[in-house]
């Protein structure tokens, strides 16, 4: 693995994939908040939007591994956990009714794209400070 590089467009395209997964789990749990109940393309979009984030966390460390982003490495790892941890507590609440839990869904995806929004856009602007020297 050590031998394996990966180049930073790599992680820039994964992390537009989940930005934009993010948003439209968003999305999805708010319209599912609007008819008090979850459907399966909800379900899979949360899914989805987990392994993606598991997938960036994963291009991340290896890039870290390389020694590329070092001096942004806390932002990304607040915004890393905070993402997934949201979107894991929705699955540690209890479950009462169909309604409370499409609601908890839609506010803990709201905010968990609130940390994705955060991480993507500062390390896209470390990436064009980068380029510009």
């Amino acid at each position: 693995m050590d031998e394996f590089i990966i180049q930073p467009a790599l992680h820039s395209a994964v992390g537009g994939i989940t930005l934009l997964t993010a948003l439209v789990t968003t999305v999805l749990t708010w319209v599912a908040f609007r008819r008090k109940t979850m459907t399966s393309a909800t379900h899979a979009a949360l899914i989805t939007l987990q392994v993606l984030l598991m997938l960036q966390a994963a291009v991340g460390i290896k890039l870290l591994d390389q020694g590329m982003g070092v001096i942004q490495k806390y932002v990304h790892y607040l915004g890393g956990l905070g993402s997934v941890g949201l979107l894991m507590l929705f699955y540690w609440l209890p479950r009462k009714s169909d309604a409370e839990t499409s609601r908890n869904a839609a506010w803990l995806t709201t905010a968990s794209l609130a940390f994705v929004a955060m991480t993507f856009f500062i390390g896209q602007m470390f990436v064009k400070s980068q380029m510009n020297g």
